[in-house]
């Protein structure tokens, strides 16, 4: 579609849903003359900080998710792929076979595993996304616990958050300590999952005054287990290792206080503390399970188990100034995340062609992720409600360290060599094993990425109706790195120093209209981007070695003597319309949004032989779609909702390398994997129970099958295409039904209703690999839960 064609669709849009709104809006005020009774309060009214300054959702011209503590518990939501599984235009992969814990998230399809992040996550405003500097890093999730609020920020927020917010950004919200009421809040939960072991949680949150109306300090404390539900075996005798080996537990620790020392100064410490313990994967090998009948098994020689533990303490401080407010925030983020992974099926397809290695065979992956991230923002905002200005600038320091190492074992690599090739692994690789027994990698990388910006919004109020919005962030950054990979892989060993730094402008326009409290309509263009990076040198390119060919894609085969030493920084221009509506008395809330966007220079990763990678900037793509929700109160007693969404992500250019034979690194036309169209369905009755309020509601998710499958070569895979199954269609149906009194909420649930195993994610390890592995939902799980408000 070309510009033209696109901007046409997309006002095209925007007529249709005025068009919606404004006969209601004519009736409503019709009914008002006619002295019909006020309108009612509008359900599940949530507001929100997306534009860094408290407002209800329904005046933000942008397209939100939030939901509530109230609304996250009625889902049951505990996690980030609960989440993504209630937001449309949200995707979360969990597949990566290198770390049990790796999670991927993607919103509007703007995806990648190279480089920085393309999702920026927030617990309360620190940002804590990570750049993929090794072979196993990604991005950590707060738990679903004693939070105020969950924020999903659809399209790039360059500007109020800066570098990593290019597709969206997910805030976490933390509750604050009351300073004048003794609050408490605890949830706990017994279920059992179909063929599995039982999960349960505990938690509870209290907060108290200490000193009234001046100090307040609230804590809490949470442990969730999730139970298994895939074997491992023995893949040859079919022996059981580990029954239901997949299973979780999850601590979270909360501590904060509040001080007001006077009227305009309010001081919050705060600390968050997280440790996710993951026993095995999640995902299992097709041809040892019976997926249709819910029988889930892999057969790893090994556990693939994750460590996560991650310390924020955090220092926000506000100022009333009278006309402003000044707000300062000061964190240090702190992680840690270690994981042993099963490299045994990948080092024998790699090396013999064959993934089922003989038994004892095995071949550890021991990986090691750190983070040390220091950050500090600094916000001026105007603090009057009748000025016709708007305003908030501000500047944003960060320093945030990172290592990555790996050390690879492998105990039967010197025999496959002399199996398949009849010489020794020296004779082979030109050198023995590190240790001379087992090890036969060793990588290690420390980077360090600084970046100060300064920003600043303005919103001017033309008329009472019209509102007109301009932003700017200007951000200046360097990321340094140091990397050393040492092995028989490697050759030569590599010790490799270097740095790359820009200026990045990341500019946002505005306009929007809103003749009255229950309609508004706005248009937006925003810039994102992600900051670029240097490659460390990679070990000496493989081909062919005494005559025998080594699996991969050397750097001669696309054209190249050596890897690229930089890569820019890539971005988006988002174009978006939307509207947010008020019908019939507050008793139907539509809101929606069309996008269109341009993503340029994309950041991607190119595999070569023997294990290592580049990134590069590698090609464009488009991305376009829409998303509504919307909320009904059909009668005093039933309430209906839902959101509907549908991207269309794809390359929008060939790129090939190579001097003969041109090897296509991306494909113009190549879909981004994702699931188009995304549809949640939620609907709760309430009911007199022996006085008490009873309900029973039900939540329903629709994921539609993937029609376009990226074919041929994947960069990300080392030149060979190893997702071979598109996104499949999937149904969803969680059901609840409780009592609420005015303490307690006791309910009874069932999840996935239908026990469903649809494949989620499906890949082998390498190209000439018969063996699959996939992740399903869940299996169906029913129990109990118990939640305590006061």
């Amino acid at each position: 579609m070309n510009k033209f064609g696109s901007t046409k669709s997309l006002l095209l849009v925007s007529a249709a849903i005025a068009g919606f709104a404004t006969p209601a809006f004519a009736q409503d005020t019709a009914a008002e003359r006619a002295g019909e009774p006020e309108a009612r309060e509008r359900p599940n009214e949530i507001v929100v900080t997306a534009r860094r300054t408290e407002e209800s959702l329904s005046d933000v011209p942008i397209s939100v998710a939030a939901y509530s503590q109230e609304s996250l518990d009625e889902q049951g939501v505990r996690n980030i792929d609960d989440i993504a599984n209630i937001t449309p235009g949200v995707t979360l992969t969990r597949g990566d076979q290198r770390n049990a814990g790796a999670a991927n998230i993607a919103i509007r399809g703007i995806s990648s595993t190279a480089g920085s992040a393309t999702t920026g996550i927030y617990i309360d405003d620190t940002p804590i996304q990570i750049r993929n500097i090794g072979f196993s890093a990604f991005t950590p999730f707060p738990a679903v616990f004693d939070l105020q609020r969950v924020e999903v920020l659809r399209g790039p927020q360059g500007t109020l958050f800066g570098a990593g917010s290019q597709g969206g950004t997910v805030r976490f919200i933390t509750q604050q300590p009351n300073l004048n009421y003794v609050e408490a809040y605890g949830r706990g939960e017994l279920a059992f999952t179909q063929g599995g072991d039982p999960s349960y949680e505990m938690g509870a949150a209290v907060s108290v005054p200490l000193v009234e109306g001046k100090v307040a300090g609230r804590v809490s404390g949470y442990f969730r287990r999730d139970g298994g539900y895939i074997d491992r075996v023995n893949y040859i005798n079919g022996n059981i290792e580990d029954e239901n080996s997949n299973h979780s537990d999850t601590v979270v620790l909360q501590g904060a206080l509040a001080i007001e020392p006077t009227e305009n100064l309010t001081i919050r410490p705060s600390i968050f503390y997280q440790d996710i313990d993951i026993a095995d994967g999640n995902y299992y090998w097709e041809d040892l399970s019976d997926i249709d009948d819910g029988d889930f098994r892999n057969g790893n020689a090994l556990a693939n188990t994750s460590s996560d533990r991650l310390l924020l303490p955090a220092l926000a401080i506000e100022l009333d100034l009278g006309p402003v407010a000044l707000f300062s925030n000061t964190s240090y983020f702190d992680r840690s995340q270690n994981a042993v992974n099963d490299y045994t099926v990948f080092e024998s397809s790699l090396w013999a062609r064959n993934p089922f290695f003989p038994a004892g065979y095995f071949a550890p992956a021991f990986q090691d992720n750190q983070q040390a991230n220091f950050t500090q923002e600094l916000r001026l905002q105007s603090n009057d409600p009748d000025s016709r200005f708007s305003w908030v600038v501000g500047g944003f320091y960060s320093r945030n360290k990172q290592t990555a190492a790996q050390l690879v074992q492998n105990t039967f690599l010197p025999q496959q060599i002399m199996d398949n090739f009849g010489i020794t692994i020296e004779q082979f690789f030109g050198q023995g094993l590190i240790d001379g027994k087992y090890t036969f990698v060793l990588d290690d990388a420390e980077s360090v990425d600084e970046q100060i910006a300064g920003f600043g919004q303005v919103d001017f109020q033309v008329t009472d109706e019209l509102s007109l919005t301009a932003g700017l962030r200007v951000s200046s950054t360097k990321f340094d790195v140091n990397a050393q990979f040492v092995g028989p892989v490697v050759g030569p060993p590599v010790d490799d120093t270097g740095s790359q730094s820009e200026t990045p402008i990341t500019p946002k326009f505005g306009i929007s209209y809103q003749p009255d409290d229950d309609h508004l309509f706005y248009a937006t263009a925003a810039k994102g981007f992600r900051i670029g990076g240097y490659n460390p040198a990679v070990g000496l390119p493989c081909g062919v070695s005494q005559g025998a060919p080594i699996p991969g894609t050397p750097l001669g085969n696309i054209g190249l003597s050596d890897r690229p030493e930089l890569y820019e920084s890539d971005s988006v221009w988002s174009y978006e319309v939307g509207s947010k509506n008020s019908l019939f008395g507050n008793s139907v809330n539509v809101e929606a949004s069309a996008f269109l966007i341009k993503w340029d220079n994309i950041q991607q990763n190119v595999g070569l032989a023997c294990g290592f990678a580049f990134t590069d900037n590698l090609g464009s793509a488009t991305s376009k779609g829409f998303d509504v929700a919307f909320s009904a109160l059909v009668t005093d007693n039933l309430t209906l909702g839902g959101q509907v969404g549908y991207v269309d992500a794809k390359l929008d250019e060939t790129v090939s390398a190579g001097p003969s034979a041109p090897l296509n690194l991306v494909t113009e036309g190549d879909a981004i994997s994702l699931n188009p169209w995304q549809v949640t369905l939620n609907g709760q009755y309430d009911y007199d129970m022996l006085g008490q309020e009873g309900y029973t509601r039900f939540d329903y998710k629709f994921q539609s099958k993937q029609n376009d499958l990226t074919p041929g070569l994947n960069p990300l895979n080392g030149g060979a295409d190893l997702q071979l199954l598109p996104r499949q269609e999937l149904h969803l149906l969680s059901l609840r039904t409780g009592v609420k009194t005015d303490l307690l909420d006791i309910s009874l649930f069932v999840n996935n209703v239908f026990n469903t195993h649809k494949r989620l994610f499906r890949q082998r390890d390498v190209q000439f690999s018969p063996l699959f592995r996939a992740t399903s939902p869940r299996p169906r799980t029913g129990g109990v839960t118990v939640t305590v408000r006061y």
